[in-house]
């Protein structure tokens, strides 16, 4: 008894309440939970631990919503994003393993930063469709999240300058950030990045991120359309000023 009130404590409330968040965020918009939660964990843990669980839990969220989606994405567009992830992860996760933790701290901070400005004065990609500007936008996404787990900006401005549907960009991004996901955790354990207590974390925040999806998951139900691309939007410029200021 006293081992488990031990572990109700403000910092592991935080971390879970983050973990939900971050659920919330990739249930609803198809991406997103590593712009919550890589760079939030990072002020508890070392950015290595962070973004390892990061993607494990993302990994097994992924379960949950990948099967209706990958019936509704493009796979012409999914192709070369997916050749780019294969290529690219293996190069991001050798430097957040190589690099000093306070220099991917600073990356992760300068990627959010960037995200914010970009957000703030309202860019979207108006560039050439087809499967070169997709490598492209892929390799971008999975070299980010080989480093810090917050790359999902750069597939998601591509994929949501295309012709879709809400129902198609959400599908999309939610099978390209699972992708890069499931390769950049599989890096991470050949690299050896991932210990025992790193397993036993993600295996107690695996059901808090899973009812954080299902509540996103349930409200883009609710609440589709025209309103997705503002919520995606603001969901990056708040994550990004609130690492900021923090």
């Amino acid at each position: 008894m006293e081992t488990v009130l031990s572990l109700v404590t403000l910092e592991n409330a935080a971390i879970v309440a983050i973990i939900v968040a971050g659920g919330f965020v990739r249930g609803y918009t198809g991406f997103g939970s590593g712009l919550v939660m890589a760079p939030l964990l990072t002020l508890f843990w070392g950015p290595v631990e962070a973004v390892a669980t990061t993607v494990g839990v993302g990994a097994v969220a992924s379960v949950q919503v990948v099967p209706g989606c990958a019936r509704q994405c493009d796979w012409r567009t999914m192709a070369p994003m997916s050749l780019a992830a294969v290529l690219f992860v293996p190069v991001g996760t050798f430097m957040l393993v190589s690099l000093d933790p306070e220099i991917v701290k600073n990356i992760i901070a300068a990627i959010v930063l960037f995200v914010t400005a970009i957000s703030l004065r309202g860019w979207t990609y108006r560039g050439p469709a087809g499967p070169i500007p997709a490598f492209l936008a892929g390799g971008v996404t999975a070299l980010v999240n080989g480093i810090a787990a917050v790359g999902g900006p750069a597939s998601v401005m591509y994929l949501m300058s295309l012709p879709n549907r809400a129902e198609r960009h959400r599908a999309n991004i939610t099978i390209i950030t699972t992708v890069i996901g499931w390769l950049v955790l599989f890096c991470m354990v050949v690299a050896g990045a991932v210990s025992q207590g790193t397993v036993i974390k993600i295996a107690l925040l695996i059901l808090p991120n899973a009812f954080g999806v299902w509540a996103g998951s349930r409200m883009f139900a609710l609440l589709p359309g025209r309103v997705f691309r503002l919520i995606v939007l603001w969901m990056l410029v708040a994550v990004s000023v609130a690492i900021l200021v923090s």
